[in-house]
This record gives structure tokens, sequence and C-alpha cells, in this order.
């Protein structure tokens, strides 16, 4: 009996190590048409930190050395270029976490921590993004909005909120992960097609 039950086990390990073998390659996400031409000389390529994956571009010489990499002290990922010290790697997604029942607005204290210098009155404010669809805006409201507002459209103002907030340029936004409830991301997209893609990304 106790032989028999060797060999079933032995079997079943067999079998399983096989499966485990013949499971098929992780499919690579296809980049949108238009980054493949603006970066159709750099290498499209899945990164991956210890809570996050991504699929994204690294370039070479002709494009800057480009290329995102794994910031793990913010749940995310940063722009850098190679040799590291030709170019201060930017945080471009990094993560916020919540009770997956909880508002997204719940982040807004460690949100605020993170962004540095802010005004009293910025929140995380539900906006409706063009192509983004809607996300969560780090910006001033009330009277502070509207002075932002009015000097804003005679010259550019600096972010109100902080490095996460709203600015005269470029887009940066938080939305809740589709796959992770539990963790809000934050986007810094700039104001010009990025290496990544935003709509690659998942938890691990």
């Amino acid at each position: 009996m106790r032989t028999s039950l060797k060999l079933v086990l032995s079997g079943a390990l067999i079998a399983v190590t096989v499966a485990g073998c013949n499971r098929p390659a992780e499919k690579a996400a296809e980049p949108s048409q238009v980054m493949k031409d603006t970066f159709a000389s750099c290498t499209w390529e899945k990164v991956e930190g210890k809570s996050l994956s991504i699929w994204s571009y690294a370039c070479g010489p002709d494009m800057g050395n480009v290329r995102l990499v794994v910031d793990d002290k913010v749940g995310g990922f940063s722009l850098a270029a190679m040799p590291p010290d030709s170019l201060t790697p930017r945080v471009v997604i990094r993560t916020f976490t919540k009770d997956k029942a909880a508002a997204v607005t719940s982040v807004l204290p460690a949100v605020l921590k993170a962004t540095g210098a802010h005004g009293a009155s910025c929140q995380l404010v539900e906006t409706d993004y063009g192509d983004w669809g809607k996300v969560y805006l780090l910006e001033p409201t009330g009277a502070q909005k509207a002075d932002y507002d009015r000097l804003n459209a005679i010259e550019p103002q600096p972010n109100p909120c902080g490095e996460l907030g709203i600015g005269p340029a470029g887009d940066r936004f938080f939305r809740v992960m589709a796959d992770d409830p539990a963790k809000v991301i934050y986007y810094d997209m700039g104001s010009e097609i990025q290496i990544f893609d935003p709509e690659t990304l998942h938890s691990k």
C-alpha cells in the first residue's frame, strides 16, 4: 500500500511538472500604432517591480537612452536615462493603498504627504478627463481654485497642489487599478506621448 501511494504521488508530481512546462508563454501586450511610430527604434519590453508590471519601450542613444525603471520605494516606476546620472529619474507611476471598499478620496492624506508644498484647499476631485475617462485630479477647491484659474489664464502658474497636482502643462491624475481595487495609482503622463502604456499596468 505504501509503495503504491508513493507511485501515485510521484506520478501526480510529474504530471504537474509537465503541465507547468507546457504552460503557454504570456502574450506580449501590443503597443498602439502611435507608440510604434514614435518609438520605432526602441525595444518594447515588460518591466516588473515587486507589486506591479507594465509594458514600456527602452530606447537607445538616438532617443536619449530613456527607459522605464522599477521604483519600489513608491510602489511604481520612474523614467530614467542610462547611465543613470545622465537624467534625474522622474516618478511617473506610484501606488497609494486603501481598503477595497473605501473611496478613492481616502488616500488624500498620503497623497498630500507625498506631493510636497500645497494649498490648504487641495482635494482629490473626480473629473471626466478626455481620453483617460473618469479620474481624480489633485487640485485646489473653492476660492483658491478660482484664483488659480484666473491667474493661469493670464500666465502659467506653479502647481498649487505640489508636484502630484494639476499644473499649467502635462497630465497628472489618479485612478483605481482595474484588477486591484485596493490600489490607487498616480500617473504622470507629461505633455507628450510617453514610452509606457498605462493600460498594460497590472498587479502581481
